[in-house]
């Protein structure tokens, strides 16, 4: 893994074949001490775990896609939960039949590379848990 911070806070990371996105995402983020951030990334990913949230039964459907796909596009944040930097991300992924997948991404390996950018803001964001939803949820102006 590699970063470099600019003078505005944001960051430039590139992954390497084999090293855990959440994990390397998350120790940057507590590294820097971002209490929340904006996250956006392209490359490769292998063995990629999505999701889709099933609300009815409070559960996520999980898949792990076996293999080494392209890194479509990948959106999403940093918030605290329990304190600690947390990874929330979606993501786009494609095989070599150019069909396109998607969902809640839990984790993946680096396929090839993973190229992204953060960018942190000044509020803190703390995931609390929601009765209604059944997963913790951004409470902007809570204590983190």
């Amino acid at each position: 893994m590699k970063w470099i911070q600019e003078e505005d806070g944001r960051v430039v990371l590139s992954l390497e074949r084999g090293e855990t996105l959440r994990e390397n995402v998350e120790s940057v983020a507590a590294e820097l001490g971002f209490k929340a951030a904006k996250v956006s990334a392209i490359g490769a990913l292998e063995d990629p775990e999505l999701g889709c949230y099933e609300l009815d039964d409070r559960e996520y459907i999980h898949r792990t896609f076996d293999g080494i796909w392209e890194l479509l596009s990948l959106e999403g944040n940093i918030s605290l939960l329990d304190g600690e930097p947390f990874l929330h991300a979606h993501c786009s992924i494609s095989g070599h039949d150019f069909k396109v997948l998607g969902g809640h991404l839990f984790d993946a390996k680096v396929g090839v590379v993973v190229e992204m950018f953060i960018e942190p803001f000044d509020t803190p964001l703390p995931r609390i848990p929601c009765e209604a939803i059944g997963l913790p949820r951004w409470e902007p102006g809570e204590e983190a």
